[in-house]
Protein backbone atom coordinates (compact mmCIF):
# COMPACT_ATOMS: atom_id res chain seq x y z
CA UNK A 1 0.00 0.00 0.00
CA UNK A 2 1.43 3.43 -0.94
CA UNK A 3 2.66 5.65 1.87
CA UNK A 4 0.07 8.33 1.08
CA UNK A 5 -2.77 5.80 1.39
CA UNK A 6 -1.32 4.49 4.67
CA UNK A 7 -1.05 8.02 6.01
CA UNK A 8 -4.59 8.82 4.90
CA UNK A 9 -5.89 5.62 6.52
CA UNK A 10 -3.98 6.39 9.72
CA UNK A 11 -5.51 9.87 9.84
CA UNK A 12 -8.98 8.42 9.28
CA UNK A 13 -8.52 5.93 12.13
CA UNK A 14 -7.33 8.76 14.36
CA UNK A 15 -10.39 10.85 13.52
CA UNK A 16 -12.71 7.91 14.18
CA UNK A 17 -11.03 7.23 17.52
CA UNK A 18 -11.33 10.91 18.42
CA UNK A 19 -15.02 10.90 17.53
CA UNK A 20 -15.59 7.81 19.65
CA UNK A 21 -13.73 9.25 22.63
CA UNK A 22 -15.41 12.65 22.28
CA UNK A 23 -18.80 10.99 21.90
CA UNK A 24 -18.23 9.00 25.09
CA UNK A 25 -17.21 12.22 26.83
CA UNK A 26 -20.40 13.97 25.74
CA UNK A 27 -22.50 11.01 26.83
CA UNK A 28 -20.76 11.05 30.23
CA UNK A 29 -21.52 14.76 30.60
CA UNK A 30 -25.17 14.05 29.89
CA UNK A 31 -25.18 11.40 32.59
CA UNK A 32 -24.08 13.92 35.21
CA UNK A 33 -26.69 16.23 36.69
CA UNK A 34 -26.22 19.16 39.03
CA UNK A 35 -28.05 19.60 42.33
CA UNK A 36 -30.02 22.84 42.17
CA UNK A 37 -29.49 23.35 45.88
CA UNK A 38 -25.78 22.69 46.51
CA UNK A 39 -24.52 22.43 42.89
CA UNK A 40 -22.87 19.03 43.51
CA UNK A 41 -22.64 16.43 40.71
CA UNK A 42 -25.46 13.86 40.78
CA UNK A 43 -25.17 10.54 38.88
CA UNK A 44 -27.93 9.96 36.35
CA UNK A 45 -30.98 8.22 37.80
CA UNK A 46 -30.47 9.48 41.34
CA UNK A 47 -33.54 10.82 43.10
CA UNK A 48 -31.66 12.54 45.90
CA UNK A 49 -28.45 14.56 46.07
CA UNK A 50 -25.61 12.53 47.60
CA UNK A 51 -24.23 15.60 49.36
CA UNK A 52 -27.19 17.52 50.79
CA UNK A 53 -29.98 14.97 50.45
CA UNK A 54 -32.23 17.30 48.43
CA UNK A 55 -34.73 15.66 46.11
CA UNK A 56 -33.81 15.80 42.42
CA UNK A 57 -36.44 16.98 39.96
CA UNK A 58 -37.84 14.28 37.72
CA UNK A 59 -35.74 13.99 34.59
CA UNK A 60 -34.45 11.39 32.18
CA UNK A 61 -35.15 7.73 32.62
CA UNK A 62 -32.14 5.99 34.24
CA UNK A 63 -29.92 4.18 31.78
CA UNK A 64 -28.85 0.58 32.22
CA UNK A 65 -25.82 0.12 34.43
CA UNK A 66 -22.52 -1.14 33.05
CA UNK A 67 -19.76 -3.24 34.53
CA UNK A 68 -18.14 -1.85 37.66
CA UNK A 69 -21.14 0.26 38.62
CA UNK A 70 -22.34 -1.99 41.45
CA UNK A 71 -24.71 -4.91 41.79
CA UNK A 72 -27.98 -5.60 43.56
CA UNK A 73 -29.18 -8.97 44.82
CA UNK A 74 -32.40 -10.17 46.38
CA UNK A 75 -31.81 -11.86 49.73
CA UNK A 76 -34.94 -13.10 51.42
CA UNK A 77 -37.60 -10.43 51.04
CA UNK A 78 -35.12 -7.55 50.77
CA UNK A 79 -32.45 -6.29 48.38
CA UNK A 80 -28.72 -5.84 48.97
CA UNK A 81 -26.29 -3.48 47.23
CA UNK A 82 -22.73 -4.67 46.58
CA UNK A 83 -19.88 -2.61 45.14
CA UNK A 84 -16.32 -3.72 44.36
CA UNK A 85 -13.69 -1.53 46.03
CA UNK A 86 -10.67 -3.36 44.63
CA UNK A 87 -8.79 -6.63 44.55
CA UNK A 88 -6.34 -8.32 46.91
CA UNK A 89 -3.94 -11.21 46.36
CA UNK A 90 -3.61 -13.79 49.14
CA UNK A 91 -0.48 -15.68 50.12
CA UNK A 92 -1.30 -18.39 47.56
CA UNK A 93 -1.45 -15.89 44.73
CA UNK A 94 -5.23 -16.10 44.41
CA UNK A 95 -7.05 -12.89 43.57
CA UNK A 96 -10.07 -11.92 45.71
CA UNK A 97 -12.53 -9.11 45.26
CA UNK A 98 -12.77 -6.57 48.07
CA UNK A 99 -16.41 -5.59 48.35
CA UNK A 100 -18.67 -3.46 50.48
CA UNK A 101 -22.41 -3.92 50.82
CA UNK A 102 -25.55 -2.52 52.40
CA UNK A 103 -28.69 -4.59 52.93
CA UNK A 104 -32.28 -3.94 53.94
CA UNK A 105 -33.75 -2.29 50.83
CA UNK A 106 -37.41 -3.06 50.16
CA UNK A 107 -37.30 -2.82 46.36
CA UNK A 108 -34.74 -3.31 43.61
CA UNK A 109 -35.29 0.28 42.48
CA UNK A 110 -34.46 1.63 45.93
CA UNK A 111 -31.30 -0.52 46.06
CA UNK A 112 -30.11 0.69 42.63
CA UNK A 113 -30.67 4.31 43.62
CA UNK A 114 -28.43 3.80 46.65
CA UNK A 115 -25.42 2.56 44.63
CA UNK A 116 -23.93 6.04 43.95
CA UNK A 117 -24.33 6.95 47.62
CA UNK A 118 -22.42 3.83 48.69
CA UNK A 119 -19.71 4.53 46.11
CA UNK A 120 -19.38 8.17 47.18
CA UNK A 121 -18.79 7.23 50.83
CA UNK A 122 -15.73 4.95 51.03
CA UNK A 123 -15.54 2.78 54.14
CA UNK A 124 -12.24 4.44 55.02
CA UNK A 125 -14.00 7.82 55.18
CA UNK A 126 -17.17 6.73 56.98
CA UNK A 127 -17.29 8.23 60.46
CA UNK A 128 -19.35 7.66 63.55
CA UNK A 129 -20.95 10.16 65.89
CA UNK A 130 -24.01 10.17 68.11
CA UNK A 131 -27.04 12.34 67.45
CA UNK A 132 -26.01 14.61 70.34
CA UNK A 133 -22.42 14.93 69.11
CA UNK A 134 -23.59 15.88 65.64
CA UNK A 135 -26.11 18.38 67.04
CA UNK A 136 -23.39 20.00 69.16
CA UNK A 137 -21.04 20.15 66.17
CA UNK A 138 -23.71 21.65 63.89
CA UNK A 139 -25.23 24.23 66.24
CA UNK A 140 -22.28 26.71 66.35
CA UNK A 141 -22.08 26.68 62.54
CA UNK A 142 -25.73 27.58 61.94
CA UNK A 143 -26.41 31.24 61.29
CA UNK A 144 -29.85 32.32 62.42
CA UNK A 145 -31.55 34.72 64.77
CA UNK A 146 -31.69 34.15 68.50
CA UNK A 147 -35.36 33.17 68.43
CA UNK A 148 -34.79 30.60 65.69
CA UNK A 149 -31.85 29.08 67.55
CA UNK A 150 -33.94 28.84 70.71
CA UNK A 151 -36.67 27.05 68.73
CA UNK A 152 -34.13 24.46 67.57
CA UNK A 153 -32.77 24.05 71.09
CA UNK A 154 -36.29 23.45 72.35
CA UNK A 155 -36.99 20.95 69.55
CA UNK A 156 -33.78 19.06 70.36
CA UNK A 157 -35.08 18.22 73.84
CA UNK A 158 -37.70 15.90 72.36
CA UNK A 159 -35.10 13.72 70.61
CA UNK A 160 -33.94 12.37 73.96
CA UNK A 161 -34.62 8.78 72.86
CA UNK A 162 -31.87 9.01 70.21
CA UNK A 163 -29.38 11.28 72.00
CA UNK A 164 -26.74 8.58 72.44
CA UNK A 165 -27.40 6.55 69.30
CA UNK A 166 -24.91 6.47 66.46
CA UNK A 167 -26.25 8.60 63.62
CA UNK A 168 -25.71 5.69 61.22
CA UNK A 169 -27.81 3.38 63.40
CA UNK A 170 -30.76 5.75 63.69
CA UNK A 171 -33.68 4.91 61.40
CA UNK A 172 -36.56 7.04 60.22
CA UNK A 173 -38.87 5.18 62.62
CA UNK A 174 -36.73 6.29 65.58
CA UNK A 175 -37.01 9.95 64.59
CA UNK A 176 -40.68 9.66 63.64
CA UNK A 177 -41.47 8.17 67.04
CA UNK A 178 -39.81 11.14 68.76
CA UNK A 179 -42.06 13.48 66.78
CA UNK A 180 -45.17 11.38 67.41
CA UNK A 181 -44.51 11.30 71.16
CA UNK A 182 -43.87 15.04 71.44
CA UNK A 183 -46.67 16.42 73.65
CA UNK A 184 -46.73 19.81 71.90
CA UNK A 185 -48.40 21.05 68.74
CA UNK A 186 -47.58 21.19 65.06
CA UNK A 187 -45.20 24.16 65.31
CA UNK A 188 -42.84 22.29 67.66
CA UNK A 189 -43.00 19.18 65.49
CA UNK A 190 -42.18 21.22 62.40
CA UNK A 191 -39.15 22.61 64.22
CA UNK A 192 -38.13 19.04 65.08
CA UNK A 193 -38.35 18.00 61.44
CA UNK A 194 -36.41 21.09 60.33
CA UNK A 195 -33.73 20.41 62.95
CA UNK A 196 -33.29 16.85 61.68
CA UNK A 197 -32.92 18.07 58.12
CA UNK A 198 -30.25 20.57 59.13
CA UNK A 199 -28.29 18.07 61.23
CA UNK A 200 -28.24 15.51 58.43
CA UNK A 201 -27.39 18.17 55.86
CA UNK A 202 -24.36 19.00 58.00
CA UNK A 203 -23.46 15.33 58.55
CA UNK A 204 -23.71 13.96 54.99
CA UNK A 205 -20.77 15.77 53.32
CA UNK A 206 -18.66 15.00 56.40
CA UNK A 207 -19.35 11.24 55.99
CA UNK A 208 -21.32 10.80 59.22
CA UNK A 209 -24.52 9.90 57.35
CA UNK A 210 -25.59 9.01 53.84
CA UNK A 211 -29.24 10.04 53.54
CA UNK A 212 -31.19 12.99 54.91
CA UNK A 213 -34.06 11.48 56.92
CA UNK A 214 -35.52 14.90 57.65
CA UNK A 215 -37.36 14.89 54.31
CA UNK A 216 -39.30 11.76 55.25
CA UNK A 217 -40.57 12.86 58.66
CA UNK A 218 -44.26 13.57 59.06
CA UNK A 219 -45.79 16.20 61.33
CA UNK A 220 -49.46 16.04 60.39
CA UNK A 221 -50.30 13.28 62.85
CA UNK A 222 -50.91 10.55 60.28
CA UNK A 223 -48.26 8.37 61.88
CA UNK A 224 -49.32 8.95 65.48
CA UNK A 225 -51.45 5.81 65.48
CA UNK A 226 -49.11 3.52 63.61
CA UNK A 227 -50.28 -0.07 64.02
CA UNK A 228 -48.78 -2.84 66.06
CA UNK A 229 -48.54 -6.25 64.42
CA UNK A 230 -51.89 -7.72 63.25
CA UNK A 231 -53.87 -9.83 65.73
CA UNK A 232 -52.89 -13.12 64.08
CA UNK A 233 -49.16 -12.30 64.07
CA UNK A 234 -48.20 -13.64 67.52
CA UNK A 235 -50.01 -17.00 67.02
CA UNK A 236 -48.34 -17.41 63.62
CA UNK A 237 -44.93 -16.50 65.02
CA UNK A 238 -45.33 -18.99 67.88
CA UNK A 239 -46.37 -21.71 65.44
CA UNK A 240 -43.13 -21.20 63.47
CA UNK A 241 -40.66 -20.81 66.34
CA UNK A 242 -38.99 -24.16 65.67
CA UNK A 243 -38.93 -23.79 61.90
CA UNK A 244 -38.14 -20.14 61.24
CA UNK A 245 -34.98 -18.65 62.69
CA UNK A 246 -35.72 -15.33 64.35
CA UNK A 247 -39.42 -15.94 65.01
CA UNK A 248 -38.71 -16.14 68.75
CA UNK A 249 -36.75 -12.88 68.52
CA UNK A 250 -39.73 -11.00 67.11
CA UNK A 251 -41.95 -12.47 69.84
CA UNK A 252 -39.46 -11.37 72.49
CA UNK A 253 -39.41 -7.81 71.15
CA UNK A 254 -43.22 -7.72 71.25
CA UNK A 255 -43.19 -8.67 74.94
CA UNK A 256 -40.19 -6.52 75.94
CA UNK A 257 -41.26 -3.32 74.19
CA UNK A 258 -37.76 -2.19 73.28
CA UNK A 259 -36.98 0.13 70.42
CA UNK A 260 -35.05 -1.75 67.68
CA UNK A 261 -31.83 0.05 68.62
CA UNK A 262 -32.25 -0.97 72.27
CA UNK A 263 -33.25 -4.52 71.36
CA UNK A 264 -30.16 -5.35 69.29
CA UNK A 265 -27.92 -3.70 71.92
CA UNK A 266 -29.31 -5.84 74.74
CA UNK A 267 -26.41 -7.48 76.62
CA UNK A 268 -26.31 -10.48 78.93
CA UNK A 269 -24.66 -8.34 81.61
CA UNK A 270 -27.90 -6.35 81.86
CA UNK A 271 -29.96 -9.39 82.81
CA UNK A 272 -30.87 -9.69 86.50
CA UNK A 273 -31.58 -13.40 86.76
CA UNK A 274 -33.03 -13.33 90.28
CA UNK A 275 -35.55 -10.66 89.30
CA UNK A 276 -36.25 -11.98 85.79
CA UNK A 277 -35.62 -8.52 84.40
CA UNK A 278 -33.36 -6.41 82.23
CA UNK A 279 -32.00 -3.08 83.45
CA UNK A 280 -31.01 -0.99 80.49
CA UNK A 281 -32.55 1.25 77.85
CA UNK A 282 -31.73 4.77 76.82
CA UNK A 283 -30.83 6.87 79.87
CA UNK A 284 -32.95 9.86 80.69
CA UNK A 285 -31.65 13.17 81.98
CA UNK A 286 -32.41 11.85 85.47
CA UNK A 287 -29.81 9.13 84.92
CA UNK A 288 -32.20 6.26 85.69
CA UNK A 289 -31.95 3.07 83.61
CA UNK A 290 -35.20 1.49 82.56
CA UNK A 291 -36.35 -1.72 84.27
CA UNK A 292 -38.10 -4.24 82.03
CA UNK A 293 -39.44 -7.38 83.69
CA UNK A 294 -39.86 -10.47 81.52
CA UNK A 295 -43.24 -11.98 80.68
CA UNK A 296 -43.61 -15.73 81.42
CA UNK A 297 -44.59 -16.14 77.77
CA UNK A 298 -41.05 -15.38 76.62
CA UNK A 299 -39.09 -16.57 79.67
CA UNK A 300 -38.28 -19.94 78.01
CA UNK A 301 -36.76 -18.11 75.04
CA UNK A 302 -34.68 -15.88 77.33
CA UNK A 303 -33.52 -18.91 79.36
CA UNK A 304 -32.37 -20.62 76.17
CA UNK A 305 -30.51 -17.51 75.03
CA UNK A 306 -28.99 -16.81 78.46
CA UNK A 307 -27.89 -20.03 80.17
CA UNK A 308 -26.42 -19.58 83.69
CA UNK A 309 -22.85 -19.42 82.38
CA UNK A 310 -23.45 -16.54 79.99
CA UNK A 311 -22.84 -13.22 81.72
CA UNK A 312 -21.79 -11.00 78.82
CA UNK A 313 -22.28 -10.61 75.10
CA UNK A 314 -25.27 -9.85 72.90
CA UNK A 315 -28.51 -11.56 73.88
CA UNK A 316 -29.90 -11.82 70.36
CA UNK A 317 -27.39 -13.08 67.79
CA UNK A 318 -27.47 -14.40 64.23
CA UNK A 319 -26.83 -17.98 63.14
CA UNK A 320 -23.08 -17.36 63.34
CA UNK A 321 -23.30 -16.03 66.89
CA UNK A 322 -22.70 -12.42 65.85
CA UNK A 323 -24.58 -9.45 67.29
CA UNK A 324 -27.13 -7.79 65.04
CA UNK A 325 -26.94 -4.29 63.72
CA UNK A 326 -30.31 -2.55 63.42
CA UNK A 327 -30.05 -2.86 59.66
CA UNK A 328 -29.46 -6.62 59.74
CA UNK A 329 -32.17 -7.18 62.35
CA UNK A 330 -34.64 -5.25 60.19
CA UNK A 331 -33.86 -7.54 57.24
CA UNK A 332 -34.37 -10.58 59.51
CA UNK A 333 -37.67 -9.13 60.75
CA UNK A 334 -39.08 -8.79 57.23
CA UNK A 335 -37.90 -12.29 56.31
CA UNK A 336 -39.52 -13.75 59.45
CA UNK A 337 -42.88 -12.13 58.73
CA UNK A 338 -42.81 -13.42 55.18
CA UNK A 339 -41.80 -16.94 56.23
CA UNK A 340 -44.55 -17.05 58.86
CA UNK A 341 -47.24 -15.99 56.39
CA UNK A 342 -47.84 -12.55 57.93
CA UNK A 343 -48.94 -10.10 55.25
CA UNK A 344 -46.94 -6.85 55.27
CA UNK A 345 -48.41 -4.31 52.80
CA UNK A 346 -46.16 -1.61 51.33
CA UNK A 347 -46.81 1.97 50.27
CA UNK A 348 -44.90 4.46 48.16
CA UNK A 349 -44.05 7.99 49.30
CA UNK A 350 -41.71 10.35 47.46
CA UNK A 351 -40.33 7.44 45.47
CA UNK A 352 -39.46 5.42 48.58
CA UNK A 353 -41.13 2.17 49.67
CA UNK A 354 -42.36 1.79 53.23
CA UNK A 355 -43.59 -1.37 54.93
CA UNK A 356 -46.71 -1.23 57.09
CA UNK A 357 -45.09 -3.35 59.79
CA UNK A 358 -41.50 -2.65 60.87
CA UNK A 359 -39.50 -3.66 63.97
CA UNK A 360 -41.03 -0.58 65.63
CA UNK A 361 -44.41 -2.30 65.28
CA UNK A 362 -43.31 -4.71 68.02
CA UNK A 363 -43.05 -1.77 70.41
CA UNK A 364 -46.57 -0.68 69.47
CA UNK A 365 -47.75 -4.27 69.96
CA UNK A 366 -46.28 -4.17 73.47
CA UNK A 367 -48.15 -0.92 74.19
CA UNK A 368 -51.38 -2.51 72.94
CA UNK A 369 -50.85 -5.56 75.15
CA UNK A 370 -50.32 -3.29 78.17
CA UNK A 371 -53.61 -1.49 77.52
CA UNK A 372 -55.42 -4.79 78.08
CA UNK A 373 -54.08 -5.31 81.60
CA UNK A 374 -54.46 -3.34 84.81
CA UNK A 375 -51.51 -1.42 86.18
CA UNK A 376 -50.37 2.00 87.31
CA UNK A 377 -49.51 4.46 84.56
CA UNK A 378 -46.11 5.10 86.10
CA UNK A 379 -45.27 1.38 85.84
CA UNK A 380 -46.41 1.16 82.24
CA UNK A 381 -44.33 4.24 81.40
CA UNK A 382 -41.31 2.60 83.03
CA UNK A 383 -41.71 -0.58 81.00
CA UNK A 384 -42.12 1.15 77.66
CA UNK A 385 -39.56 3.90 78.31
CA UNK A 386 -41.85 6.67 77.10
CA UNK A 387 -40.01 9.99 77.02
CA UNK A 388 -42.83 12.54 77.02
CA UNK A 389 -44.00 11.74 80.57
CA UNK A 390 -40.68 11.20 82.31
CA UNK A 391 -41.68 13.63 85.05
CA UNK A 392 -43.85 10.89 86.56
CA UNK A 393 -40.74 8.77 87.02
CA UNK A 394 -38.97 11.54 88.94
CA UNK A 395 -41.63 11.69 91.63
CA UNK A 396 -43.03 8.16 91.84
CA UNK A 397 -41.19 5.03 92.90
CA UNK A 398 -40.99 1.96 90.66
CA UNK A 399 -40.32 -1.57 91.90
CA UNK A 400 -39.93 -5.05 90.41
CA UNK A 401 -43.11 -6.41 91.98
CA UNK A 402 -45.39 -3.79 90.44
CA UNK A 403 -43.74 -4.12 87.05
CA UNK A 404 -43.96 -7.91 87.10
CA UNK A 405 -47.72 -7.79 87.78
CA UNK A 406 -48.09 -6.14 84.38
CA UNK A 407 -45.73 -8.35 82.36
CA UNK A 408 -47.07 -11.52 83.99
CA UNK A 409 -50.55 -10.55 82.82
CA UNK A 410 -49.60 -9.86 79.18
Amino acid sequence: MPKQQKAHRSDSVGIIRYKIIFGEYLRELKRIMKCKKCKADIPDGSKFCNMCGARVAAGRKPKSRGNGTGSVYKRGSGWTVVIVEGYVIDENGKVHRKTRSKAGFKTKKEAIEYIPILKRTPASKAKNASFTQMYEAWLPTHRAGKNTINCYKSAYKYFEAVYHLNLRDIEIEDLQECIDECPHGRRTKENMRALCGLIYKYAIPRHYAELNYGQYLNVDGKHSNRPGLPDDALPKLKAHVNGVFGASYVICQCYLGYRPTEFVALDASQYIRAERAFINGIKTEAGIDRIVTISPKIQPYIDALLPPGKTSGAVFVDKDGKAFTVERYRALFYNVLEACGIDNPTRERDGKTFYTYTPHSCRHTFATLMKRVKGADKDKLELIGHTSDDMLRYYQDVNYTDLRKITDAL
